[in-house]
Parts: structure tokens; sequence; C-alpha cells
């Protein structure tokens, strides 16, 4: 399953609905591109769970600022709309699971 990256538009139908585990990249980085690997196994596993994508901070400057991206990689969990956890740093695949997993059992009236 391929990460898709996203732009400003797409990237606000992609997080109102289920939940979107979105990796704020720079391509330059090697930190980044080793996770987008890791977030390319990811998405196989939870396809029927969660969306994962990408988007390249360099590209769209101004959604990076409006979510205070300031170190890469950045990653955001989004439920329904609702942005739920941030993690900076390169996560595992494992790791990343696990909070997947986690909100997509926890009920709406939970977020």
């Amino acid at each position: 399953m391929e990460v898709h990256s996203l732009d400003k538009e797409s990237f606000r139908g992609q997080i109102n609905h289920g939940i979107t585990l979105v990796d704020f990249y720079q391509p330059g980085s090697s930190a980044c591109q080793d996770q987008l690997h890791i977030d390319h196994g990811l998405a196989q596993e939870v396809r029927f769970q969660a969306a994962v994508v990408k988007v390249d901070i360099d590209q769209e400057k101004e959604l990076a600022a409006e979510y205070g991206v300031s170190s890469v990689p950045t990653l955001m969990l989004f439920k329904d709309g609702y942005k739920v956890e941030t993690l900076v740093g390169q996560q595992s695949k494992d790791e990343l699971q696990k909070y997947i997993i986690s909100y997509a059992t926890m009920s709406d009236s939970c977020v």
C-alpha cells in the first residue's frame, strides 16, 4: 500500500474521516526517509483501520506552520478531524500501530 502525499486541500478532506496518521517530512532528511520506509510497512498492516499519509513541509510550509511542525519527522494522528497525538522523531512501526489500534477501538465519545 502506498503512502500518499497530501497538499493543503487534500489534507483537510483526509483527516476529517476516520483515523489518519500524517508524517510531516522533509525530502532531504535521512531520518525522514527512514521513517517513510517504516510508514510504508505500517500502511500495509493498518490499511483497514487507518490511512497513512505524508506532507512535504518544504512544499506545504503554511500547513506545517499551522500545526507547529518545527522538527522532522513529526507524526500526527487524527481521528475524525481532531488531532489526538503528536510524535516527534523517528517512530517504530510497532509503536505507531499501538497508537492506531488504541484509537480505532476507542469510542467516539472518548476523543
